[in-house]
């Protein structure tokens, strides 16, 4: 009896084994469990409706849990089906025997489904923000994958599910402003945590293939990371930018486009979902091309690279970059044509939106640049080795502070250290200056400007030619600004002036107020007995000041004017009083001779002085003195007007009054005597040639009145015979050569 009672136990204890094994690694098919399951599912959401044929159940011994296969899984939900590729439960034996919630897991296998359905049944499922943003974000596409979850007791799903899929060709619009097309992924779903893979697409025309992306929920902010990998060819750079409101080129580019490669990682936040904040980028590639076609007014510019191209081109260029919402900071090196040339060259910019600030520091080669420097005398013509290096920094409605500023070009420098600009551009400070040129293969500058308590210049040479040509010139603009203050010293071994005659010796000191010379004196030798002395000085109040000159050589002063040819010796005196009102000035030269004169050629020849318009035209007219008292109006605006103009010589007298238009028109009338009439008028010769008057007397004339008006290019002249010589000619002749015989006695 033991025996038999020992074989049925080894007999149940086997097959209980076996049974185990059995359920344990092939499991049991059945479909008793059938109306269970779909009623637990009911439990979860009662508009789920579970269709399969079967299940294949297993059994975990160490979990003591019952693993339910369900095969050809189909969910209906409000007349809509989605198709699982599996679903597997796990059951607590124990609590399925005290007939309690006994669902402990689930995983459920989605095939391809359209996007949007399957975001409108989970959300059904378990409703989170994310699927609420997603359901707006999509437009398009077909999703697979799989879904873990825990269940508590009650049949609650747990926070702590996990879905994980793939994404097929959609489209999605991102806060409004963003679009993804055509792109696949894979993703990571968890409580509060997304992550995402794209595998390919692009986002606002920018490949993002092999990007990742992190979202990390936090309260009703959403906490975005990436680690971007970036291709792009875009037609308007700075529509790109504003989708993070990054404003670089402003309102002032009429075209911009890119082709780059980048690596960078990303960060912001949504703030309720909706708002960018707490910006941050960072990351580094490659530009293939960067063109910019602006419409900022360059006219200045190109005044000194006069081949400007009004445009710029970056080419096979590396870049490093880091942004966030305050601050961006970029490193560009490679290829830049500004010119129809490309050129190395690297630059660091630093844009501080919170300090209102940009700070820069370039470097760039510009050999195939044609530069101007007309103040200094100085070109630099195309294909000539050169480099420019710039640093400092740019406040918003403040100005330009430059650190450095280098243009090197064989033995040519400027070095320019600690300068700062307005606005305007004109120099509120600047603490060194160097500079040494050369014009036709010759040295035309060497000189060093340093600013401490006192500006001092100092220096081997100065070419002071652009600036007596200057003189004639309008010059509306200071190029010092009212912040620019200081006592200026200067000293120079030699000053180059026109002719060749050349200034040595040269001092000034000067008082810099307020970015205007205050006063000043300057002295310099021609020779050992051949002097120029300026000087500027208030008079009476302080808004009034005298200018004064004399030179002992008029030429440099005088060979600058263009209607003026063959003007030879000379000594000239200038005064000039002026305010804020307008300027009464005085020119005396005496001593002189021209030639080449149009207007006055033009005159002689319509008088029938042929013989005098000849020796102007040859030799030259000498004049023993001119004098001329000429002001201006600042309510008169480009007028200057004469008030005498009176010259005296051997050959010609000339006495004229009238008005000048600057750049628009000349009015001048006056009289002109051959000067052997003026002679015989004041009784110096007995008989008046016959060249002139005939052989009888009282035939002929006694000299002409003549009016000059128009264009300055297309001046009309006409002359009247006189017979008889006004008082003033005569009055102000008698008053010349009296003057002539006093400085002929001492």
């Amino acid at each position: 009896m033991i025996r038999w009672t020992i074989r049925i136990f080894l007999i149940l204890v086997v097959i209980t084994v076996f049974t185990l094994f059995y359920l344990s690694f092939y499991g049991l098919e059945t479909d008793y469990f059938n109306q269970t399951i779909q009623n637990k599912v009911k439990t979860i959401n009662p508009n789920f409706d579970l269709e399969f044929q079967k299940t294949n159940i297993l059994l975990d011994l160490k979990k003591l849990e019952l693993k339910v296969k369900v095969t050809k899984p189909k969910i209906n939900f409000n007349n809509t089906s989605t198709y699982l590729s599996k679903l597997n439960l796990n059951i607590s034996v124990k609590s399925f025997l005290k007939n309690e919630f006994a669902l402990q897991r689930g995983e459920v296998g989605l095939v391809k489904t359209d996007i949007k359905k399957l975001i409108e049944l989970t959300n059904q499922v378990k409703p989170s923000p994310f699927l609420f943003i997603a359901k707006k974000m999509f437009n398009k596409g077909q999703i697979e994958g799989k879904l873990k979850v825990n269940f508590d007791t009650t049949g609650k799903i747990k926070d702590d599910y996990k879905i994980t899929g793939s994404v097929f060709n959609f489209d999605a619009k991102i806060l409004k402003k963003f679009y993804v097309n055509k792109a696949n992924a894979k993703f990571e779903l968890f409580k509060d945590n997304y992550s995402v893979y794209i595998v390919k697409g692009n986002i606002n025309d920018i490949d993002l293939a092999n990007s990742e992306f992190e979202i990390n929920k936090e309260n009703k902010n959403l906490n975005v990371k990436a680690n971007l990998v970036s291709r792009a060819n875009l037609k308007n750079i700075q529509s790109t930018l504003d989708l993070f409101q990054i404003n670089l080129l402003e309102t002032k580019v009429d075209k911009s486009e890119i082709s780059f490669d980048l690596k960078s990682s990303l960060s912001f936040q949504l703030e309720k979902y909706i708002k960018i904040r707490n910006l941050k980028a960072n990351g580094d590639g490659k530009i293939h091309l960067l063109n910019i076609q602006h419409k900022i007014d360059t006219s200045k510019l190109k005044e000194i690279f006069t081949n400007y191209n009004d445009s710029f081109q970056i080419v096979d260029s590396e870049i490093k970059f880091s942004l966030d919402s305050n601050k961006q900071d970029i490193e560009l090196k490679g290829l830049i044509n500004l010119t129809n040339e490309y050129e190395n060259f690297q630059s660091k910019v630093i844009f501080d939106k919170k300090k209102n600030n940009t700070i820069f520091d370039t470097k760039i080669n510009i050999n195939s640049s044609i530069i101007k420097l007309p103040s200094l005398n100085y070109k630099k013509e195309i294909n000539n080795q050169a480099s420019m290096k710039f640093k400092g920094n740019r406040k918003k409605n403040e100005g330009y502070n430059f650190d450095v500023i280098e243009f090197k070009e064989s033995n040519n420098l400027i070095l320019i250290k600690n300068i700062e600009f307005n606005e305007k551009n004109q120099v509120n400070n600047l603490k060194e200056l160097t500079v040494r040129t050369t014009h036709d293969k010759l040295v035309n500058n060497d000189f060093k400007v340093t600013k401490d308590k006192k500006i001092k210049i100092q220096g081997k040479i100065y070419d002071a030619r652009p600036l007596l040509l200057s003189l004639n010139k309008e010059n509306k603009r200071n190029s010092l600004s009212r912040k620019f203050n200081g006592e200026m010293l200067a000293n120079f071994q030699e000053v180059i002036t026109d002719k060749q005659i050349n200034l040595l010796k040269f001092s000034m000191i000067s008082n810099i107020k307020k970015g205007k010379h205050e006063k000043f004196t300057a002295k310099g030798e021609f020779s050992d007995n051949e002097f120029l002395d300026i000087s500027m000085s208030p008079s009476g109040d302080s808004k009034t000041k005298v200018f004064q000159l004399y030179s002992d050589r008029a030429e440099p002063f005088i060979s600058s004017y263009k209607f003026i040819k063959g003007f030879k010796g000379g000594k000239l005196e200038y005064e000039s009083t002026y305010d804020d009102k307008g300027s009464n000035s005085k020119l005396k030269i005496s001593n002189f001779k021209v030639s080449k004169v149009p207007a006055l050629t033009q005159l002689l020849t319509l008088a029938s002085l042929q013989g005098i318009a000849d020796t102007l035209t040859g030799e030259g007219i000498r004049f023993g003195e001119l004098e001329m008292d000429f002001n201006s109006k600042k309510s008169e605006k480009n007028v200057i007007n004469i008030e005498e103009f009176y010259a005296i010589g051997p050959a010609i007298s000339l006495l004229m009054e009238g008005y000048i238009v600057k750049k628009e028109l000349v009015s001048l009338k006056g009289t002109l005597v051959p000067a052997r009439t003026v002679n015989k008028v004041i009784g110096w010769i007995p008989v008046v040639g016959k060249i002139l008057i005939g052989s009888k007397v009282g035939e002929g004339v006694f000299g002409v009145s003549f009016k000059m008006k128009g264009p300055p290019k297309d001046i009309k002249t006409t002359v009247n015979p006189i017979k008889t010589l006004t008082p003033r000619f005569v009055t102000r002749t008698l008053e010349k050569i009296k003057d002539i015989k006093e400085k002929n006695k001492n």
